[in-house]
């Protein structure tokens, strides 16, 4: 069983408490470079997108080996075949409990050298509340895999991280946590309540090895929600929060949504409207 300690000063960190023991904006402590070189990162969702994205940015930081996991093989395999000898997949849907299950097990006994969980898999629906027909199960999808699935996989991979000489728990977020997405507002919501999970786990975890990171992207050029072609480049987006990672930060996001994760609610909350605005998102007709 984990060992665990009641809250109290004990396992406070002093700097941790105090906002202006910190270098950040946001208050959170900046923590010694985490080493990359000796960094084995598994990542949920990693054959296309932020994943990969993500997965390649460890190589270029010294990483000599990850693992991915997704749905569709093709996907998998073909980042594989990118980056033979370095990547290790596993066909695994992290929304299926007896999937994430099988996915520590894989772990445990084919690569226990694994320190690092990005927990990136995600879904997109874009609908508002008064256009959304779609069955209960279909929604309920949504939460499953953008929240019960990384909340499951980080209580699951926690104790095999704790044995670990380093590791890192990182959670993708959205910088829709912050501004609510009222053309998507369950996905929005599901990634709020990521982002406070994130801060809770990131407290009972601050006196052990292990780092609990958020990355928040903006909208990023990817296949999120269906293919698209607006918002960050991928690549500029991964390169510059894994630098900020690398170097011991906590929360790091990127242009729109390193704004929206550092604004006070008000200038969210304008921003909110003036995206469903410019969105044209429908609402519902008085009676």
């Amino acid at each position: 069983p984990l060992q665990t300690s009641s809250v109290g000063p004990s396992c406070v960190r002093e700097q941790d408490m105090a906002g202006e023991a910190s270098s950040s904006p946001d208050g959170l402590p900046k923590l010694d470079a985490f080493d990359m070189a000796s960094a084995v990162p598994l990542v949920t969702g990693g054959g296309s997108g932020i994943g990969l994205g993500l997965v390649e940015e460890f190589f270029k930081m010294g990483a000599l080996k990850a693992l991915i996991t997704g749905r569709r093989e093709e996907v998998l395999k073909a980042a594989a075949d990118k980056y033979p000898g370095k990547i290790y997949y596993l066909v695994n849907d992290a929304g299926k409990e007896q999937d994430r299950l099988a996915l520590l097990k894989w772990v445990e006994s084919d690569h226990p050298d694994c320190n690092v969980l990005v927990n990136n898999a995600g879904i997109q629906r874009r609908v508002s509340p008064c256009e959304d027909e779609a069955p209960w199960s279909e929604r309920a999808a949504e939460i499953e895999i953008n929240f019960a699935a990384p909340v499951h996989l980080c209580a699951l991979f926690t104790p095999h991280l704790l044995k670990q000489k380093q590791a890192m728990l990182s959670n993708v977020t959205s910088g829709l946590a912050f501004i609510p997405f009222t053309a998507g507002p369950v996905y929005g919501a599901t990634k709020a309540a990521l982002h406070s999970y994130t801060m809770s786990l990131r407290f009972s975890l601050q006196p052990t090895n292990v780092r609990v990171v958020e990355i928040v992207p903006p909208a990023v050029k990817s296949n999120l929600g269906g293919s698209h072609n607006f918002g960050e480049d991928c690549g500029e987006f991964c390169a510059a929060v894994m630098a900020r990672v690398a170097a011991g930060e906590l929360e790091v996001g990127f242009n729109f949504s390193e704004k929206g994760r550092l604004s006070d609610r008000l200038t969210n909350q304008q921003a909110m409207l003036g995206l469903s605005k410019q969105m044209n998102v429908k609402t519902y007709v008085p009676a």
